[in-house]
């Protein structure tokens, strides 16, 4: 009844004059049309679509009140049977003042938005509805300045009222109002009113053509083009440019040259446009040789077309033909424009040629017609970025923003990428604020996507869920940015609660969805969280990809899971997926990480095709896995292969070097860094720092640490604990009193590397003082890594009560370091009571653990207690644990020469025998007395100073007196901790000797310079 008195309210408003039967007629003809509208189910099933669409749900068509637009008050008074009854004055004139009213003068265009709204009323208040032919024009014409105009909701409210006005939608005004609902991007809006088109021409076609390649539906696209021509409707110079696009995006040459032949079936020509899409179709598909004979039969070529084949030959690197290209083009007669000079530079930048890039930059500048655009300034930074020189792309963005050239969204999100690679949280930021100054830029989901993952990965999560929380159109990639985003910071619970809220909005994930959080939780250390996504991802039924597999392998290496890296191998070969670079190199790792580099190295040498990656990883997994020789001996064949090593292959290398104590080697390579320009990572500094420290070098890596050009965190932490590991502890304390004195915070790896710098110098105070330094001045909660450290400083300084107490007061159970670190104290200061107590809860946490048996075996023996010592031994056998010989290696010659106690095999070991022998008299006759406390059996003492003698580490320090020259320091490496004999002796041999001896053994360093070890003893 509501709709009843309302109807009845705004007839009566303009018809005054009528006289009172008409007005009853009037009651009569609204009963009859509501019933018919309610019986016609077609028609009611329209107006609840067009009422629930996502633009009209608000809008209320049969209920509007007094206050609303005068559209809505004529919504039902101009029905075809209403009309029939007024005067018949209003003629075929009316046209012409029709178009003036809607669009604001007689020569068409355009008026302000806030004019449409009551030109239309007044218009369609004045409609002669007896003529069909006017009121299709009418509302057509309405319906084309709503879209012009983008005056959509208008254009929403005149369906509406065709709708309940009962007008026939024909093919000329169907088109029209389908022209609406794609411009307001109602895809599936538009789709119902294109399907129930009882007509559709050439313009419909277009229409919805337009909507879904505008969307990147390429597929659906082609499908529209193949009804199209099943109904018979022939496409024109605006469909086959459309068609022939998606099939350049979607790479398909079959498609697109069927719709190439059927065009030349039907003679089409096609103008200028659809020619140049043709040519682009067939270049993007690959065929240059087919899209150059297309070109050269083109017997008009305007810039347009040369521009085509010019992007197309830099795009695919042949930049000679370019060139060449252009130079054809000039002698044409046509002269090249900034898209032609953009195409060059771009192919240039792409191809990482930045001099030559550079050159025709600059050539650019200097003409008169115009100078580089945004596109110029912006292919250079895309290329710079693409080649890994994010620092370049920044320079040049600067460059670029002083000369008052404003960039735009490919501009930032290529340079906020930049910012992403090199972790330049602050640049980022200054780049955000000038985004969020220019509202284009600001409310651009590109750049708006670029932002989330910039703070994502700069560890600024925060900031990231509220950028997220800004953009307006969120498209997939938004959601896969912070997605990645969580699972690289290790955000379990965000990222799960983030993928409920996408699928709950409609959001289904993709592989780039599951691939960048089973990558990223692996790459933060989170494999098993990363194994639970990958399985939530088999079980939703989508099939993994190359990255996936990698992703999901290296989570396999991370928590050792053998079993299910072996499945997913199973999985790879059954389904005949290449063992790409990906795959390849990650099966390389996840059977490394497992303890299985036998595998690893199978793995490797079935691989068929071997890039840098690949060979980074074998050469890292042998250097993590022991195999040092092995991974120095991978890199020297990767130089013979003729494969260019990089950053990461320097980096994998070096700590085979470190493990050997290979200076030489570790040298070799410094120089190859600098030579091949690979010092300009951070890491890579710190890797050297590292180096150095760990073959003994400790003055070389103050040095490297002092000539880097920009210090991180880690080289702070790394030249630390160098110093710590040499015993240099006063020197770690200084260099961190200067960390903080810069104003840096430490994280927990610094207070870790400073206390046991402290722990190794027996420096006690000043361990109590950091370690509670840490929760008084830097709100930080020490971890089981610095409890740890204070153990092993209490207890090495003998306060076996105050350390016992600190254990029972340690926020949780203690692990094994931190019993491992009484149980070597207790070495040192002979405690067999405390070791065996110490040894009682190693036994449990380290059951295979040979060192634990054999240094409380030690212990026992070191006291007398030889029956204990023997028990030790046979619970070793009954458990099946087994005790590395003790190895001592020592390079000379390039040639790594290891010694093994009782081994005699040695080419030269009459020499070393002989050697050994007259030291063993020379450092006697200055103080040396034997400490047979280190022999561990029960023999009588002139056995155990033989026993003495034939220490490997004594072994190799005669091989490397007798073969290198007088003055030489002699560096010597020791897979188990140097005995107190060895010790004591090798003091007394570096006097005599007068040669510098650097000893590492599994626990520090030891620098012997004329009788004095740099530990001052105290190990």
């Amino acid at each position: 009844m509501k709709n009843v008195k309302f109807i009845n309210f705004g007839y009566l408003m303009c018809l005054n004059h009528i006289y009172i039967y008409i007005y009853i007629y009037i009651y009569i003809y609204i009963y009859i049309y509501i019933y018919i509208h309610l019986i016609v189910p077609e028609l009611s099933k329209l107006t609840m679509e067009i009422i629930t669409s996502p633009y009209g749900i608000n809008f209320n068509f049969a209920i509007q009140s007094k206050g609303t637009s005068p559209l809505h008050a004529l919504s039902t008074r101009n029905c075809p049977t209403v009309a029939s009854t007024c005067t018949k004055s209003q003629k075929f004139g009316k046209l012409t003042s029709a178009h003036q009213s809607v669009t604001g003068f007689s020569g068409g265009g355009s008026v302000p938005r806030n004019g449409v709204l009551e030109n239309a009323s007044m218009l369609l208040s004045s409609m002669d509805l007896t003529n069909p032919d006017e009121c299709t024009e009418l509302y057509a014409l309405i319906l084309q300045n709503c879209r012009k105009l983008n005056n959509l909701r208008l254009g929403f409210q005149v369906h509406a009222q065709l709708i309940v006005n009962g007008v026939e939608v024909c093919e000329f005004l169907g088109s029209r109002l389908l022209g609406v609902y794609c411009k307001a991007g109602c895809v599936e809006d538009a789709r119902r009113v294109f399907d129930k088109m009882s007509v559709r021409n050439v313009f419909s076609w277009t229409a919805i053509m337009d909507v879904y390649c505008g969307l990147g539906d390429y597929e659906e696209t082609i499908k529209l083009f193949y009804l199209m021509v099943d109904e018979g409707v022939r496409p024109d110079h605006f469909v086959f440019p459309k068609v022939f696009k998606a099939c350049s995006e979607l790479k398909n040459f079959r498609v697109g040259k069927y719709v190439y032949d059927y065009m030349l079936s039907i003679g089409f020509e096609g103008n200028s446009c659809v020619k140049g899409s043709v040519l682009d179709m067939f270049i993007k598909c690959g065929r240059m040789d087919i899209a150059r004979h297309f070109f050269e039969e083109i017997e008009f070529k305007d810039v347009f077309m040369w521009n085509i084949m010019v992007s197309g030959y830099a795009s695919k690197g042949e930049l000679k033909k370019a060139l060449r290209c252009v130079k054809d083009m000039k002698l044409e007669g046509v002269n090249p424009d900034q898209v032609t000079w953009n195409s060059i530079i771009s192919g240039y930048a792409q191809s990482g040629q930045f001099e030559e890039a550079s050159k025709y930059f600059l050539e650019m500048g200097g003409l008169e017609d115009f100078k580089p655009n945004v596109v110029s300034w912006t292919a250079l930074i895309a290329g710079s970025v693409q080649h890994g020189y994010d620092s370049e792309a920044l320079s040049v963005f600067r460059k670029m923003v002083l000369q008052g050239v404003k960039p735009n969204s490919i501009t930032i999100a290529t340079a906020v990428s930049a910012c992403t690679n090199l972790s330049l949280l602050k640049h980022g930021r200054e780049i955000h604020g000038y985004c969020m100054k220019v509202e284009e830029l600001d409310s651009d989901s590109l750049v708006g996507n670029s932002l989330v993952d910039f703070y994502a990965k700069c560890r600024s999560v925060k900031v990231a869920r509220q950028k997220f929380g800004m953009i307006k159109q969120k498209d997939l990639v938004s959601w896969n940015a912070m997605l990645a985003g969580y699972a690289l910071q290790g955000c379990h619970e965000e990222a799960t609660e983030l993928l409920s809220e996408m699928k709950f909005r409609g959001i289904e994930p993709d592989i780039i969805t599951w691939n960048g959080l089973v990558t990223g939780f692996t790459q933060y250390g989170d494999g098993k969280t990363a194994l639970q996504f990958f399985q939530m991802m088999h079980n939703m039924g989508m099939d993994p990809n190359a990255t996936t597999i990698s992703g999901a392998l290296a989570a396999c290496g991370h928590v050792r899971n053998l079993k299910l890296g072996k499945e997913i191998h199973g999985y790879v070969v059954r389904n005949h997926i290449e063992l790409s670079t990906g795959v390849g190199s990650a099966l390389i790792s996840m059977y490394s990480g497992c303890d299985s580099l036998e595998v690893a190295c199978s793995v490797f040498s079935e691989l068929l095709t071997r890039d840098v990656v690949v060979w980074n990883s074998i050469i890292s997994a042998c250097a993590q896995s022991g195999r040092s020789i092995s991974a120095l001996d991978l890199l020297r064949e990767m130089n013979l292969s003729n494969v260019e090593v990089d950053m990461v292959t320097m980096v994998s290398a070096l700590p085979a070097c470190s493990k050997l104590a290979a200076l030489r080697q570790g040298k070799e390579i410094h120089q190859f860094i600098i030579r091949r320009g690979l010092d300009t990572g951070t890491f890579i500094w710190n890797s050297l720092i590292d180096m150095y420290g760990r073959c003994g070098s400790i003055q070389k890596s103050r040095r490297i640490f002092d000539l880097m050009p920009q210090r991180d965190l880690v080289s702070w932490n790394v030249m630390i604990s160098v110093y710590g590991m040499h015993g240099f502890g006063m020197d770690a304390i200084n260099l961190f009193q200067y960390f903080r004195a810069i104003g840096l915070k430490p994280n927990h790896f610094t207070f870790t590397n400073l206390l046991s710098a402290c722990s190794h110098s027996g420096l006690i105070e000043e361990g109590w003082k950091y370690f509670k330094m840490m929760k008084t001045e830097y709100a930080m909660d020490p971890a089981m890594e610095q409890y740890a450290c204070m153990v092993d400083l209490m207890s090495r300084a003998g306060q076996f009560d105050e350390t016992l107490e600190f254990i029972e007061k340690m926020p949780f159970e203690p692990n094994a370091a931190v019993w491992g670190s009484l149980l070597g104290a207790c070495r040192i200061h002979c405690n067999p009571d405390l070791a065996e107590y110490a040894a009682g809860y190693l036994f449990e946490l380290e059951p295979q653990s040979s060192g634990n048996y054999v240094l409380l075996a030690n212990i026992y023996s070191a006291a007398g207690r030889w029956e204990d010592a023997a028990k030790i031994r046979c619970l070793m056998k009954e458990r099946g644990v087994t005790k590395p010989p003790g190895c001592s290696w020592i390079e000379v010659k390039r040639k790594f020469h290891s010694f093994i106690v009782g081994d005699n095999s040695h080419p030269l070991m009459e020499q070393i025998s002989a050697k050994a022998e007259r030291l063993y008299f020379d450092i006697k006759e200055i103080g040396y007395v034997p400490d047979t406390n280190f022999v561990l059996q029960d023999v009588d003492e002139s056995e155990k100073e033989f026993s003495l003698c034939g220490h490997s580490e004594k072994m190799a320090l005669a091989f490397g007196l007798i073969s290198t020259p007088g003055g030489t320091p002699l560096r010597i490496i020791k897979n188990l901790r140097v005995c107190g004999d060895c010790h004591s002796a090798t003091k007394f041999i570096s006097r005599v000797e007068k040669r510098d001896i650097i000893m590492r053994d599994n626990y520090r360093f030891h620098h012997f310079i004329d009788g004095v070890c740099s530990c001052g003893d105290y190990w």
